[in-house]
């Protein structure tokens, strides 16, 4: 009979109910250049190989976060928004529906439409990467198809807005105040540039720069021809000093070059020349006074009286064209210092005009600067597309329900029916033989309370705060556990092995591992207490921080430290153990108690659980989207704790679903032991999450795994 109510009962949960369908999404992480725009001073590299993973988790969570959330509800179509709420918001869970056939639901206030799309959204979609690639996977599930696809298409394309909004780091506010600031800055520029052009007006002044040229060009002219007329000077002074040298020596004045070169004087000597020579000719056959002789005669001395009055002419050229260029010079030279007087008397206008130039530059410059950065957030504003993720598949309306499943339904039916109505009378009378054979054994009577001759109890009298100082143990004072090697995983020694006991009220698995019969659980604590306090001795001092993590999740972390917190307690150790997986804590599942503790406590007494040496701080109220903040809140705690108690046990959450929370707990703790199922994680993750540790912890922390099941 129980097995066909069992058999019925999931039936009517996979096989009946609404339809339920569901859409998919997909957005692709690039790992190259992310500046799309080609814009200078904005790209830089995309995310490498290396570190996409990260990146990967990273969208993983905040696309479930809540911030992400309410920004998608503020954004998505209101009318949509409203069908959307109203809908979930009328619909009843089964419990409600069956308390509604008894006559004994009553309906509760209404929540607002953004409230009630948020919570109904957060648990509706689900976010995952896709294996082997870059994708990440955004389904939606409801019971209107064309909702689905919309939400899954929606939640993709204002995230990859969301993320282009985070990444170009201009935000409307932003873009407001540049606006304000530019308008102030442009108004400042305007009253310097009034200022600076009214005092160039009163002055009569021009631009600072055109003055300093004017004033340099009219300077290097009159050096130009004062340099001019003295290198004329110089030779007309050197002509003119030669002629009188060759008067004085009572030379002919043609010998002179200057004069020799005028043409009135080269022509009447070269006719001089022509008559003498034909003189020269005829007289020998002709006398003196012979009437051609007589000619020539006359026409010789003609010629020499021009040609020595056109030497003469050259000469008073000479020295008039001295006389000229001295007059010149001097001229000049007046000239250049009348400009010279008049830069000086210019710089001292100038002064006041540079420091007037000088601000309105500074105005600009900042203007400029201001209305570059506004011009850069108008253009990166409107693109709001982020460089590092892009959409890579739209979800189409779904034709087919994934809910309710008829034939799973019926095949899981069929197999819970089998399981128990052959497995429950075989593990009932199996069971009570058990039982009686630990009472017959002087066992506990209880399958929750291990046997006391199997658990060390402290002292009576002795605080649990206080680490208790006895003698080493039979284990202590054992050498350590030899270490085995798992097969593919060569640099990771297996300390022990946990059975799994199965499906079961967590608080009988704890009693059931801390016991030593029958499948030996409680030796295998035993040899994991014996090598942290073996370690423990070896850094001189007793006690240290345990980070508990795994490769994947569901391999049993959270009940290996559940379990070697327990064994501690028992050995007479003070135990606080932490909850530091916030995004899917399971810590408080293990202890009826759990609720009663929190972050929010002052003191480490308030966290004991009980009577006991345990101390618990689990993560079920913390957010898992504020990271900086729970990891200042779990280093607070140990700062606190570390002196008090004996042993920190640190809950952490698995390395590749969670390593981004995983990395920063690494460097804190003095030992790491990873939880390793084999039907769930393979070697090849295994050595994965391993390496992801080995650069963030100590070189000495990695103690081994822990290995549940065969």
């Amino acid at each position: 009979m129980m097995a066909v109510r069992a058999a019925a009962l999931i039936y009517y949960a996979l096989g009946m109910g609404a339809k339920v369908y569901e859409a998919e999404a997909k957005l692709r992480l690039r790992l190259d250049e992310t500046n799309l725009l080609n814009l200078p001073k904005m790209g830089g590299k995309g995310p490498s190989e290396i570190s996409a993973p990260l990146l990967i988790n990273n969208h993983l969570t905040e696309l479930k976060s809540r911030p992400f959330l309410e920004h998608f509800s503020e954004r998505f179509d209101p009318a949509k928004l409203a069908r959307y709420s109203e809908v979930e918001g009328n619909s009843l869970s089964r419990k409600d529906q069956l308390m509604k056939v008894l006559e004994l639901y009553k309906p509760g206030k209404p929540a607002p439409a953004k409230l009630i799309f948020v919570s109904s959204l957060s648990s509706a979609a689900h976010v995952e990467p896709q294996k082997q690639s870059h994708i990440i996977r955004v389904v939606v599930r409801d019971t209107n198809p064309l909702m689905a696809a919309d939400l899954a298409n929606s939640m993709a394309k204002e995230y990859i807005r969301f993320k282009g909004q985070q990444e170009s780091g201009q935000t409307e506010n932003e873009r407001d105040y540049l606006h304000e600031k530019s308008a102030e800055l442009r108004e400042r520029l305007e009253v310097s540039e009034k200022k600076l052009a009214k005092y160039r007006q009163s002055e009569n002044l021009i631009e600072a720069g055109e003055a300093r040229t004017v004033d340099s060009a009219r300077m290097l002219q009159f050096n130009s021809a004062i340099t001019d007329s003295q290198q004329h000077l110089i030779k007309a002074q050197n002509d003119l000093q030669t002629i009188r040298t060759t008067q004085q020596a009572g030379r002919d004045l043609s010998e002179v070059r200057v004069v020799a070169e005028n043409p009135d004087v080269a022509f009447n000597c070269k006719e001089h020349n022509a008559k003498v020579a034909a003189r020269r000719a005829l007289e020998p056959m002709c006398g003196r006074r012979h009437p051609q002789m007589v000619a020539l005669a006359g026409a010789i001395e003609t010629l020499k009286t021009a040609l020595d009055r056109a030497s003469n002419t050259v000469v008073t050229m000479t020295k008039t064209e001295v006389s000229n260029l001295e007059r010149q010079i001097s001229g000049f030279q007046g000239q250049l210092d009348s400009a010279c007087g008049m830069a000086v008397d210019q710089s001292v206008k100038n002064i006041q005009q540079n420091l007037l130039v000088d601000q309105v530059a500074a105005d600009r410059k900042t203007y400029q600067t201001s209305v570059e950065s506004l011009n850069k957030a108008d253009v990166t504003g409107q693109f709001t597309e982020s460089g590092a993720l892009s959409l890579s598949d739209t979800a189409p309306a779904p034709d087919k329900p994934v809910k309710p499943n008829k034939p799973i339904a019926s095949l899981a039916s069929f197999i819970i029916f089998g399981i128990m109505f052959i497995g429950l009378p075989v593990g009932w009378e199996l069971f009570d033989d058990h039982i009686l054979k630990l009472v017959r054994q002087g066992g506990s009577p209880s399958v929750n309370i291990p046997p006391a001759k199997e658990v060390s109890h402290m002292p009576v009298g002795q605080h649990p705060a206080q680490p208790m100082i006895r003698a080493p143990s039979a284990a202590l004072a054992a050498p350590p556990p030899p270490q085995i090697m798992i097969p593919g995983v060569a640099q990771a020694p297996m300390l022990a092995r946990l059975p799994i006991i199965g499906s079961a009220h967590p608080e009988v698995v704890l009693g059931q591992l801390l016991k030593s019969e029958p499948m030996d659980a409680a030796g295998a604590l035993s040899q994991i207490t014996c090598t942290l306090e073996m370690q423990a001795l070896k850094r001189s001092g007793l006690g240290g921080i345990i980070l508990v993590t795994s490769a994947e999740a569901g391999e049993g972390k959270t009940v290996s430290a559940a379990a070697l917190a327990a064994a501690f307690c028992h050995q007479g150790r003070s135990v606080l153990i932490m909850g530091c997986n916030a995004v899917s804590p399971t810590l408080h599942q293990w202890f009826p108690h759990a609720y009663h503790h929190s972050f929010s406590a002052h003191d480490l007494e308030s966290l004991r659980y009980g009577n006991t040496h345990l101390f618990l701080l689990p993560a079920h109220e913390l957010p898992a989207y504020a990271t900086n903040k729970l990891l200042d809140d779990y280093r607070a705690w140990i700062e606190r704790a570390r002196h008090q108690v004996d042993w920190i046990i640190l809950d952490g959450g698995p390395v590749l679903r969670n390593f981004a929370d995983v990395a920063p707990l690494a460097p804190i703790a003095t030992d790491v032991l990873l939880v390793n199922n084999p039907a769930i994680s393979s070697p090849a993750k295994l050595r994965a999450a391993m390496n992801l540790l080995q650069p963030m912890m100590s070189s000495s922390a990695f103690r081994g795994l822990i290995v549940h099941g065969v």
